[in-house]
């Protein structure tokens, strides 16, 4: 960790970004719907106010569009030119026939047919337009940030002269044919798995998933239930790199309290009769911003790491500023020196449905109410640039989070809609130890008790922490060792697969002989493997598990034809209890659903005996 009064802060912002193809970046270039929709949002805070502006009724952003609007966001996110006339066919998530999305296909002459397709399990509709030689433009994805892109396939409308499609615009856009198994978009791993007859052999323009948010207005902004005010709140402690000696604190107020800092006694102390005053720990101050919670976009997050603590010794703290309010004290006990018994909890996706991941919380912690620390395997909530979100999981898990340390991995929706992990590591104070190259606290380490904890972020190409990881699981020596991920290396969902794990980092910790189990997330059922070896199951019953859960209430079927899979729950939110029993050279390993019912256990020995 930085040392303390070091730390590094971001000012933290939600922008709009160009999109990026998949394997290559692309240069930074100016973005003419990006720039019309930050004016057209400003434009709609200022006349409708934050309470209007998240409730508009449909039709509310057409009717703000100027002219020249209408021409850019209706014929100018998408570009080509044909050499003769032809017909358009648009394949549209159907979903938004509900909400008449985009509103250029109901304006510019497309009409709806009886063509129809599916792709990622979404059923799409199909629209056609005839068009002369020339330029063909399309509009937007839709004015709201949810459902699939839609893609293009481009017939010509007579025989004789071969199509040619030219002057793409964007230039990143590509081209193929339709037929079962054709990639539909240029920076996602997503097949055409069924598609009407009558339109196999079109011209395929595969356009970008990832911009689906460039012009989202309707439900974009976010109102926050639970406001900040000059009193700390949102206290939470995280992982240091020497959990024995440090811990970092982190807490949120509003903007009128523009200093932090920590006191701090040893618990001994403090329940003395003549209480001695404490000791007094600077901390830092940055603005987090988050213009989509329109209530308020505007927050201090302060933290302070301290340092200098003994070993196994409980410690009383409060959060404040010198001539603010301060919080109510909390309690935290340093981490053991050497090996030792510990306990922890993980959970995996949380994503939505704070109120039922409550429940999967509060049953965790009647069954360990004294974990060390608590793994969260990615995703803890859906928007991870909306502060709404994170105020309503702090409103759960504060109150835990406060005494018992937060062992987070960055998931895919802690980069959304922002596409950036700027807010997650805002909130967050966590190792910097991760590998060169790589921005700071999106993978890291961390020794426990002598339990070592490898965190990685799958979000990012796999030869940006391969070599750390293997260098990483080289040093250690302690049999009980697990490693998180938010993607899985074995996975669940039916069509998933992820290559970082599956052929980079999953060989280098089935050959470590170190890692007991694998913790992931984002494929929302529950699954563990059989022990793993070279890609199979073991024949000796030794290699690391995998496990896959989800502590939230969105689920997804799981395929149960994989040969690695032990146990399978779907349907259902579960959590994780695991205790390392040095005395005994084991660990037990439990799964709970949400009702305390255990649906899976496993012992693990360092022999890999189970």
């Amino acid at each position: 960790m930085l040392p303390n009064g070091e730390r590094r802060r971001r000012l933290i912002g939600v922008a709009v970004v160009g999109f990026l193809v998949a394997s290559a970046p692309v240069a930074a270039q100016t973005d003419p719907v990006a720039e019309a929709t930050l004016d057209l949002r400003e434009r709609l805070v200022d006349a409708l106010g934050p309470e209007g502006v998240v409730s508009m009724a449909p039709d509310t952003v057409e009717g703000f569009l100027t002219e020249e609007e209408t021409r850019l966001f209706g014929e100018q996110y998408i570009t080509f030119t044909v050499n003769q006339p032809v017909a358009v066919y648009v394949y549209r998530d159907d979903r938004l026939d509900r909400v008449q999305e985009p509103f250029w296909l109901y304006r510019n002459g497309f009409e709806r047919t009886a063509y129809a397709a599916e792709a990622y399990g979404r059923d799409f509709d199909v629209w056609r337009r005839e068009y002369g030689e020339g330029e063909v433009g399309l509009g937007i994805h839709a004015f709201r940030v949810v459902r699939e892109h839609y893609f293009v396939s481009v017939a010509p409308l007579s025989d004789g002269v071969p199509l040619e499609i030219t002057n793409l615009t964007p230039g990143y856009l590509d081209t193929g044919t339709v037929e079962l198994g054709a990639l539909t978009y240029v920076d996602r791993s997503v097949t055409l798995d069924a598609v009407s007859p009558e339109l196999v052999g079109q011209a395929l323009i595969r356009t970008p998933s990832d911009r689906r948010p460039v012009a989202s207005i309707y439900d974009y902004y976010r109102l926050t239930d639970y406001p900040s005010s000059a009193e700390p709140d949102q206290i939470v402690l995280s992982i240091t790199e020497d959990p024995a000696t440090s811990m970092a604190v982190q807490w949120r107020t509003d903007t009128t309290v523009g200093t932090a800092a920590v006191a701090l006694w040893a618990a001994g102390d403090f329940d003395r009769p003549q209480r001695p005053d404490p000791m007094i720990v600077d901390g830092m101050t940055a603005e987090a911003l988050s213009d989509r919670t329109v209530n308020e976009p505007r927050v201090h997050r302060h933290s302070a790491v301290l340092t200098g603590l003994q070993p196994a010794t409980e410690y009383v703290y409060a959060v404040g500023s010198g001539n603010g309010a301060w919080s109510p004290v909390a309690r935290f006990t340093t981490a053991p020196m050497g090996d030792a018994a510990l306990s922890f909890l993980y959970f995996g996706d949380v994503q939505e449905g704070f109120e039922r991941f409550e429940s999967v919380f509060a049953e965790a912690l009647r069954r360990r109410p004294d974990p060390a620390f608590i793994i969260f395997a990615g995703d803890l909530v859906s928007r991870g640039t909306d502060a709404d979100e994170w105020d309503e999981f702090f409103e759960i898990a504060s109150p835990v989070l406060r005494e018992v340390p937060i062992v987070p991995a960055v998931g895919n929706h802690e980069l959304r809609p922002a596409r950036s992990a700027d807010f997650y590591r805002a909130l967050f104070t966590l190792p910097t130890n991760g590998p060169e190259g790589v921005e700071a606290e999106r993978a890291y380490h961390f020794s426990f008790g002598g339990t070592n904890v490898v965190v990685l972020d799958s979000n990012l190409p796999a030869d940006s922490q391969t070599a750390w990881l293997a260098e990483t699981l080289g040093a250690m020596d302690d049999d009980f060792t697990f490693v998180v991920s938010h993607h899985a290396a074995y996975t669940s969902r039916p069509g998933r697969y992820y290559s970082n794990l599956s052929e980079h980092w999953a060989p280098l910790i089935e050959e470590s002989d170190v890692v007991s189990m694998v913790f992931q997330g984002h494929d929302h059922a529950y699954l563990r493997t059989l022990p793993m070896r070279g890609g199979q199951p073991s024949e000796d019953g030794t290699g690391p598990y995998y496990v896959i859960s989800s502590a939230g209430d969105k689920f997804y079927d799981q395929n149960e034809d994989h040969a690695y899979i032990d146990v399978g729950v779907v349907d259902t939110q579960m959590f994780q209890v695991i205790d390392v029993m040095r005395s005994e050279d084991r660990v037990v390993y439990r799964a709970y659903d949400v009702f305390g019912d255990e649906r899976d256990r496993v012992i693990i020995s360092p022999a890999g005996e189970s």
